[in-house]
């Protein structure tokens, strides 16, 4: 009994706490309530142009990837890709920070970790403008992982790869035809 009551005051709690974010046609929507509009980049791909509902530009996602040998997953990953969000300013001169993409497999869109982001960090204002202190605070927090990763891999491998081959003599021998 104690643990089904457990549960249930979970999952009040989770469904109570937790933002409900929905992107239709374009907006996204937190708790039932517009908050900004999301549209996709035509000329990059996977990228998203992020305005206030006015028409304001606000931020640019730039859609990166890279390869790490650590994420390699026979099954649903072979060559190790790492993709992420480069948030940066609507004029592309500053990179604020970078964030991961939202993963499920149906029903939700890439960028809702994003706007979580944004909202929670109260970045974008009621009218519509960037409160830029709380940014510079959001930015410092959240920080440039995936570049830190990247540089990480570099300065290990130096961008070569080394092969080591054994070579121990067999026992027995070996005939090589056509060779």
């Amino acid at each position: 009994m104690k643990k089904i009551l457990l549960g249930f005051a979970l999952t009040i709690s989770c469904l109570s706490f937790g933002q409900k974010i929905k992107v239709k046609k374009d907006i996204a929507f937190v708790e039932g309530k517009e908050f900004v509009k999301i549209t996709e980049d035509p000329i990059s791909r996977h990228s998203y142009n992020v305005t206030s509902l006015s028409g304001t530009d606000l931020f640019y996602l730039k859609y990166n990837t890279y390869k790490d040998p650590k994420e390699v997953d026979y099954k649903y990953n072979r060559d190790g890709s790492v993709g992420y969000f480069e948030v940066m300013s609507a004029d592309f001169n500053t990179a604020y920070f970078e964030t991961h993409l939202t993963g499920c497999l149906m029903g939700c869109n890439i960028t809702e970790n994003f706007i979580k982001i944004i909202y929670g960090g109260k970045v974008v204002k009621e009218d519509g403008t960037l409160d830029i202190n709380k940014l510079e605070v959001l930015s410092k927090k959240i920080g440039f992982e995936y570049t830190q990763k990247r540089e990480e891999m570099g300065s290990a491998s130096n961008g070569s790869t080394v092969i080591m081959q054994d070579t121990k003599p067999r026992n027995g021998f070996n005939i090589s035809i056509g060779r």
